[in-house]
């Protein structure tokens, strides 16, 4: 009867249960996103670039597990090192993407005129292509001086500053005679 027991009992398994699955590249995404604490369009490029990139590139399980395992910015995991040079490059391209789309959001209504204006000049063909090219380095010098959006003042100025660009490029392409 004893030896029974003693085989009963090296039968049963008292080890831990199996480990969960990694998590899916969806759901890492999703608890970047709210990591982030915002439910934005900004958060939602931000889960798609995450989601994308872990599709695309094929991110390991570990990494994965480790994003997922974050749980606050302020103590990070370091899980980015885990990835490739090149995983790291699509996830660090994709993410400057998605912060120039933030910026572009912010901008002054007159300076999307006045970047309009730029890319419909660009395409005259009574537009030299030297003055084409000094016109889209000199709206990427200005763009450039479109930060600090958040202060009321500075918006302003920077809004008024687009608004008289985008004034002399209509000027521009009507005495060139380009449709704008």
């Amino acid at each position: 009867m004893r030896v029974l027991f003693v085989v009963m009992l090296a039968a049963c398994r008292h080890g831990s249960a199996p480990p969960p699955p990694p998590p899916t590249c969806v759901e890492t995404a999703a608890h970047v996103r709210t990591l982030l604490g915002r439910e934005d369009q900004h958060a939602r490029e931000i889960q798609q670039v995450f989601q994308t990139r872990c599709r695309d590139d094929q991110w390991a399980p570990d990494v994965r597990a480790c994003m997922v395992s974050t749980q606050s910015f302020k103590d990070p995991k370091h899980c980015k090192a885990r990835l490739s040079i090149a995983q790291r490059s699509h996830l660090d391209a994709d993410l400057q993407a998605a912060a120039a789309a933030e910026r572009a959001r912010q901008y002054p209504p007159p300076c999307l005129l006045y970047q309009e204006l730029v890319d419909k000049m660009a395409t005259c063909d009574k537009l030299p292509p030297s003055a084409r090219e000094a016109m889209r380095t000199g709206l990427d010098a200005l763009k450039q001086n479109w930060t600090g959006l958040d202060d009321p003042r500075r918006y302003k100025d920077v809004s008024d500053a687009c608004k008289a660009a985008a004034e002399a490029m209509r000027q521009a392409g009507t005495s060139l005679g380009c449709a704008l």
